[in-house]
């Protein structure tokens, strides 16, 4: 790797997969991929760590491959934090603006953070992420995206906040360590898929993220370019694979294989006499595509069922004015655009790889795919949001992932001016 040039690495731990992106980055929208692999995941279920050793064993592969494709050895890397225990809510600190002139400075923007935060901390979960939604100086009613040296007698800070157990940032922590790989920062990957998956003006005008994996389906709600809403459900594709081997008495890898081939959500292009060979526990069988599709569209009406209510529950679903971007390997699935149409009564489309992260022609289209849609967020998310990092002093490898983000918020005072 020519050193001349900033590189960064971005590591996604999914369910059944990790990916890796080694790029150069000549600018902040021109980030070139020059390594990239995937390796299967063995040590995760429904978006949690079960075996530490396998997940080791899945990030030493990938980085491994990614780095033999790039010429170069990853040291450390921007990971992604799986969301399957995502706690997310809005909070607001309300401070006075205590200075003669009342002029607005980093210590009160610290403070309204801090009291938005007071309330809602345990002592069993950590928080990794406080997304600033805007502050309302003396309760205008109007939010700016930056306070610092306004003036007001009164200021509001309006964030939402993302927290995961402590538990599972220490087994994240342990694995990374395990595989010998730094962490530059930790960002939660609802927060990284949308980056490569969201326009602005969708974002802008109101957007639902769905993003369905192997073990869990995340949603994250942008309306007048905030994020509103982040939540995630226990269910992904890996639970329509169980159902198709449990109805059809085939194994988990026959179910996989037939959902991979056969798979579909719309009656309405599967044709009656479709027939298909499978391999069953008992012997050769043959079903109807249509059987596989009953089997199939009931799990992803029970996804999207969910889905719907959590965003009627938070009123969101009256703000798509630019519907629903799907992501995830899980969404690829044929007929899942009219599906979501469906049952959540919006546009859908499948989301868009970003322009900006892109590979030389040969590894184009294997880069597009929705498997390394986190990665590339990632990469975009390294950055447009360097400015959060916080400068690290100590040998990498002595700080534990969860320790850094704690440095992060206590070293936040002296760097939020970079933020805005």
């Amino acid at each position: 790797m020519n050193e001349a040039v900033p590189s960064v690495v971005a590591i996604d731990i999914g369910t059944h997969k990790v990916s890796v992106l080694i790029a150069k980055v000549h600018a902040p929208d021109n980030i070139q991929v020059i390594g990239m692999a995937t390796a299967r995941n063995r040590g995760m279920s429904k978006g949690k760590i079960v075996s530490l050793d396998k997940v080791i064993t899945a990030i030493k592969n990938a980085v491994q491959e990614a780095e033999d494709m790039a010429e170069c050895r990853v040291h450390s890397a921007w990971v992604s934090i799986p969301s399957a225990e995502l706690k997310s809510f809005y909070a607001s600190g309300r401070t006075p603006i205590e200075s003669s002139d009342h002029t607005i400075t980093t210590s009160e923007v610290v403070r309204a953070l801090d009291l938005a935060k007071a309330s809602h901390l345990t002592s069993d979960h950590y928080l990794v992420s406080a997304v600033p939604l805007g502050f309302d100086l003396d309760d205008s009613g109007e939010w700016v995206q930056n306070p610092i040296r306004m003036s007001a007698h009164s200021m509001t800070g309006h964030y939402q906040l993302m927290m995961l157990p402590i538990s599972t940032m220490q087994n994240l922590d342990r694995a990374l360590k395990g595989a010998n790989i730094g962490v530059e920062k930790m960002v939660v990957s609802n927060l990284a898929t949308a980056e490569a998956s969201l326009l602005k003006d969708e974002k802008e005008y109101g957007v639902c993220l769905v993003d369905i994996g192997a073990g869990t389906t995340s949603i994250a709600v942008y309306l007048d370019g905030r994020l509103a809403l982040a939540h995630t459900l226990q269910r992904g594709g890996e639970h329509v694979t169980r159902d198709i081997a449990a109805v059809l008495q085939t194994t988990t890898e026959e179910a996989e294989r037939i959902k991979l081939l056969y798979g579909c959500v719309d009656m309405k292009v599967v044709k009656p006499d479709h027939m298909i060979q499978i391999q069953g526990i008992d012997g050769p069988q043959t079903i109807s595509r249509i059987e596989l599709a009953e089997i199939i569209i009931a799990r992803y009406e029970e996804i999207f069922a969910q889905i719907r209510q959590e965003l009627e529950k938070s009123g969101a679903i009256h703000g798509l004015y630019h519907g629903v971007v799907l992501a995830g390997d899980a969404s690829q699935i044929e007929g899942m655009i009219s599906l979501v149409r469906r049952m959540l009564g919006v546009s859908a489309h499948l989301g868009n790889h970003p322009s900006q992260v892109y590979a030389e022609e040969p590894h184009q289209a294997a880069l597009r795919r929705s498997q390394y849609a986190t990665a590339s967020g990632l990469l975009l998310y390294s950055q447009n949001y360097t400015q959060d990092t916080i400068l690290e002093h100590e040998d990498p490898e002595t700080l534990s992932v969860w320790g850094r983000v704690g440095r992060a918020w206590s070293g936040l005072n002296e760097k939020l001016k970079s933020i805005f």
